[in-house]
């Protein structure tokens, strides 16, 4: 009988769990760039008070910081089966 150790075989180190929250991280993140993405006046000469609205000093920023901790839990994220 062809005894392996469990240490020898190869196995991948995240799970399709993980790779969902991963995705998931990802989306948070590019809909926060995205959020924060213009409110620039077209002459240069001319104030925007626009960059100044809650879809760029709050929105954004929450939804990026969401998406780095889910980033950081899905890295981190170990099955129960494992």
């Amino acid at each position: 009988m062809n005894f392996i150790p469990k240490y020898l075989t190869m196995d991948f180190a995240f799970k399709k769990k993980n790779y969902l929250l991963l995705i998931v991280g990802l989306a948070f993140i590019a809909s926060g760039l995205i959020l924060m993405i213009g409110g620039g006046s077209e002459d240069p000469t001319k104030f925007s008070a626009d960059i100044f609205d809650f879809q760029r000093l709050t929105l954004a920023p929450i939804l990026l910081a969401t998406g780095f901790i889910i980033e950081i839990i899905a890295i981190m994220y170990k099955s129960k089966d494992a």
